[in-house]
């Protein structure tokens, strides 16, 4: 279910703090979106702002300490599965989020592409991979 809701996003722009399906969201609001949508979190949840460089200038780990408000679970040592949320670090903290597909696939909303697409974890993506966290409760992937 995760991987499906998350799939229906695929094609909508890239729009900072936004989270309406087809018309523009960001990576966190992604997150959120999905959950909403799944039931694993209540509607409109609000996430606390944030600006698109904050990452590049402080320490504060808002991605994490959003999924943390959310109750979703750390994975340490596990395989990544689909609807896992994979955690990126550029900058100085972590500030990109992702979902895990299938066959080593992601989705994600990117700034650089200008909307929400499916990419491998591999190479750089790999790389920037630092934390992969679970959906709370019930976890209908």
């Amino acid at each position: 279910m995760i991987v499906q809701a998350a799939l229906g996003w695929l094609g909508t722009p890239y729009h900072h703090q936004a989270r309406v399906k087809g018309v523009g969201v960001d990576c966190a609001q992604l997150v959120a979106a999905v959950a909403e949508e799944c039931g694993l979190i209540p509607a409109n949840t609000v996430i606390q702002n944030y600006s698109p460089e904050w990452h590049l200038h402080n320490k504060e780990e808002k991605l994490v300490d959003m999924l943390v408000q959310f109750s979703c679970p750390e994975k340490t040592g596990e395989p990544i599965e689909p609807g896992d949320i994979l955690v990126f670090k550029f900058g100085r903290v972590c500030s990109h989020l992702g979902i895990a597909t299938a066959h080593g696939m992601f989705i994600h909303a990117r700034i650089d592409q200008g909307k929400v697409v499916l990419n491998s974890l591999s190479g750089d993506w790999a790389k920037r991979h630092v934390r992969t966290f679970t959906f709370p409760q019930g976890q209908n992937r």
